[in-house]
């Protein structure tokens, strides 16, 4: 089980969020204040039938239901239905927050399955390395934001499930080693989130049996077929009747949590400042408390200490950089040679295996995952029909005796596949 934050973290928490869940007909609605001790649920309802009903009808519902909670200044964070929702997570090792966009914008077409239509992306780090991204066709998004603006409720955030769960579990414990939770729909689905030493996040949304749901997750997570799953409620203690509004409000609410946003910064609206004002103010009397207890009386005794350090630092300085220098130099100089060395490394069958998969494997196929072993190559993607892709690859002279590895999963209008196949040739010899 994670633990508790050290006090001084929990302690500056404060504020109130706002979450809303876009189902196929219903929408659920959560407002919790968040606290040092823990959060609670200040008011929570539900609007039926909002998609069949004029904007301005129940968006007056729901501005109404803001101001019974005494917090109608609140910008909400919106759940998008999981379904219109594709989330993918990335290694991007040593790309930064300010770079991720670029990285992203660079592999947004190998993310989708929407061909040419255009796409809007949010992501969220999940991993020092790792970033989840979540994609939905920019047609949906505007058609959100335009409904929702008639409706004269302001949106601070449209995001997704798995965007908010991840720092709800955050924000009051520390990171869960591993965790598999459920949550399951009045129309039959199961929506799935996990985490695990081997997959920093999963998320996927099933129909039919939980059971086999949870069987493929634990699975793809890596953990035992008996490695207990939980309800997403249990996960987040949540005390909403709808457990994901709960998570978006959490996410949503101050301390900010970074949270994969589709909408574009200059169509966010902010929450008022006002209402954090106090808090602000007892955390800086606090801090300039602790500052002075704490900071000035050190400062000062340790003041001739430091001169002396500087002095010394100022003379070794020339000797420093130069050694930085040569540093750099030779880092560069090492990642050059890897380079090469990974190059020459790199077998041409290899090339010729990629090469053949990209000749069989037309659009509308698209694979999400590529292994490329001595003896066999490992597939992971979508299609339309995937029984046919084994016929498919059977047909090639570099492969043979493939198979489905894992049951297919049907996902709306596509299947995913995992398949095996064996290079021909190549049978029996062993994994360097």
């Amino acid at each position: 089980m994670n633990s508790l934050l050290p006090t001084w973290q929990r302690s500056l928490i404060f504020g109130t969020g706002f979450g809303i869940v876009s189902g196929h007909s219903r929408m659920e609605l959560a407002v919790v204040k968040l606290r040092p001790s823990g959060p609670s649920l200040v008011a929570e309802s539900k609007v039926e039938n909002f998609r069949t009903r004029p904007a301005t009808e129940w968006g007056a519902e729901v501005n109404d239901f803001l101001k019974q909670a005494g917090e109608s200044r609140l910008a909400a964070t919106l759940l998008l239905p999981r379904d219109e929702v594709i989330v993918r997570t990335l290694a991007l090792p040593g790309v930064s927050d300010r770079d991720v966009d670029s990285a992203v914008e660079i592999q947004a077409d190998t993310l989708h399955p929407y061909g040419d239509e255009e796409v809007a992306w949010g992501w969220s780090r999940c991993g020092v390395e790792t970033v989840m991204v979540g994609l939905v066709r920019k047609a949906v998004l505007e058609a959100y934001e335009t409904l929702f603006k008639e409706a004269g409720v302001a949106l601070a955030a449209i995001s997704f499930s798995p965007a908010v769960i991840f720092p709800a579990l955050r924000i009051w414990n520390s990171a869960p080693g591993s965790l598999l939770c459920f949550e399951e729909s009045d129309r039959g689905r199961t929506e799935v989130y996990g985490e695990s030493e081997g997959r920093a996040v999963f998320s996927a949304d099933f129909s039919g049996d939980a059971e086999r749901a949870l069987a493929l997750s634990r699975s793809e997570l890596r953990l035992a077929q008996d490695y207990p799953a939980v309800p997403l409620s249990a996960a987040l203690a949540a005390r909403s009747t709808s457990t994901l509004a709960w998570a978006a409000a959490l996410a949503g609410g101050p301390p900010r949590k970074q949270v994969a946003n589709l909408l574009p910064p200059e169509r966010r609206a902010s929450h008022d400042r006002m209402q954090y004002l106090v808090p602000g103010v007892l955390g800086a009397v606090l801090a300039v408390a602790l500052i002075v207890v704490f900071g000035i009386l050190p400062a000062l005794e340790a003041k001739r200490y430091r001169e002396e350090l500087d002095r010394t630092a100022r003379s070794l300085e020339p000797s420093a950089l130069r050694a930085q220098s040569l540093d750099r130099a030779t880092l560069a100089a090492r990642n050059r040679l890897a380079s090469l060395d990974a190059f020459r490394r790199r077998p041409q069958e290899d090339l010729e295996v990629l090469n053949e998969l990209t000749r069989l494997l037309q659009p509308p196929v698209w694979t999400s995952n590529i292994e490329i072993l001595p003896d066999s190559v490992l597939l992971a993607g979508e299609a339309d029909q995937a029984a046919p892709l084994l016929k498919i690859l059977d047909s090639s002279p570099l492969f043979q005796n493939s198979e489905f590895t894992g049951s297919v999963a049907r996902m709306k209008d596509t299947e995913q596949f995992r398949i095996k196949t064996m290079r021909r040739g190549r049978t029996g010899r062993k994994t360097p």
